[in-house]
């Protein structure tokens, strides 16, 4: 179900890029799919990382699929023209690399022009209520305009400090998870992990010296907050694409659809302030735990009925386990799997 919400606006025939992939690409060349990969880092290193990364099965690394075109995300557009292939792709797909990017209204000008009219962008982006961003405040437009005119490269020491300070944890039963399902869980399971001191020490020490790139969420956001920044990004003419559905959330996540449009429009003012009064409304009503224990796209009441009976048999079996043992038991299915 999740991948036929993230490619439900795509044609899988036509030539696409895949936004860094790593281990588990959307849009498989082995499948016969005529997509490039796009990833900052080059095949052999990404495989080295992989090897590293507790996360990844052994089995899974052969998995990741060659890089086509080695750049930052943002960079997508300058990438596309040095190859000479601007305006020639009929889809991109980004699955959890939108909120990383320090710069994401020039990533998304880059579609554009990598685009022809017509095509499409679909991403999955991790619901920040739901996720280890649980405790930030939403990222607001100001923000990235900010890095827009700033031109970053990366994340600032105040989003990294913003993320150190506040990263969580959700436990479900003492079990610790990245993230939690808003459907089900019970926010109040998110407890905060970090130590304020040493991350203004690190706050600190990347205000007044160079640092190397640290990867961290750069866009804490969910559906109708980045829906109606989306909006105003092209009401202001600074993107041109389309919004053709953004979904609630599912899981921990949700899916953007937009779309280069076959021909240049100018938005109605009138209209746009009017559906923007109520695109507001929505994120006021939508903010910290408001979000929690609504049906995703897709479910029946039955679904979610279903659902919390197999989280209470599975949260019941994990209190009568010995501790350690649920953990082991799910790196275990997990190598089963993945064999």
């Amino acid at each position: 179900m999740r991948k036929s919400l993230l490619l439900k606006h795509i044609d899988l025939s036509a030539h696409g890029i895949e936004v860094a992939p790593y281990f588990n690409p959307a849009v498989a060349k082995r499948d016969g799919h005529p997509v490039l990969t796009l990833d900052v880092f080059p095949t052999d290193t990404l495989r080295a990382n992989a090897a590293k990364d507790r996360y990844v099965p052994a089995a899974r690394i052969a998995e990741i699929e060659d890089v086509d075109i080695v750049a930052d995300a943002c960079g997508i557009g300058e990438a596309v023209t040095a190859m000479g292939r601007a305006g020639q792709f009929r889809y991109i797909v980004s699955s959890h690399n939108f909120e990383h990017l320090p710069n994401p209204i020039r990533f998304l000008q880059g579609c554009s022009v990598a685009l022809a009219p017509g095509g499409v962008v679909s991403m999955a982006v991790p619901d920040g209520r739901a996720c280890f961003d649980h405790f930030r405040m939403p990222t607001r437009l100001a923000d990235w305009l900010s890095a827009y005119h700033r031109g970053l490269n990366q994340p600032s020491p105040e989003t990294i400090f913003d993320l150190r300070s506040n990263v969580a944890e959700y436990f479900h039963f003492g079990v610790p998870h990245t993230g939690c399902d808003i459907t089900f869980d019970d926010p109040r399971g998110f407890k905060p992990q970090n130590d304020l001191r040493a991350s203004f020490a690190e706050y600190l020490k990347r205000t007044s010296e160079p640092q190397e790139y640290m990867d961290t969420h750069c866009t804490v956001t969910f559906g109708a907050a980045l829906e109606n920044m989306l909006w105003d990004l092209r009401f202001l003419g600074l993107i041109d694409l389309e919004v053709i559905e953004v979904t609630e959330t599912l899981g921990l996540e949700f899916f953007v659809h937009l779309r280069k449009p076959e021909h240049a429009t100018i938005l109605d003012e009138a209209t746009f302030y009017a559906a923007r009064a109520l695109r507001q409304r929505q994120i006021a009503d939508s903010l910290g735990s408001a979000g929690f224990g609504r049906r995703g796209p897709g479910q029946s009441a039955f679904d979610v009925a279903r659902s919390r009976l197999k989280r209470s048999i599975k949260a019941w079996v994990v209190r009568l386990l010995p501790g350690g043992t649920y953990q082991s038991l799910r790196a275990w299915n997990r190598r089963r799997r993945a064999r």
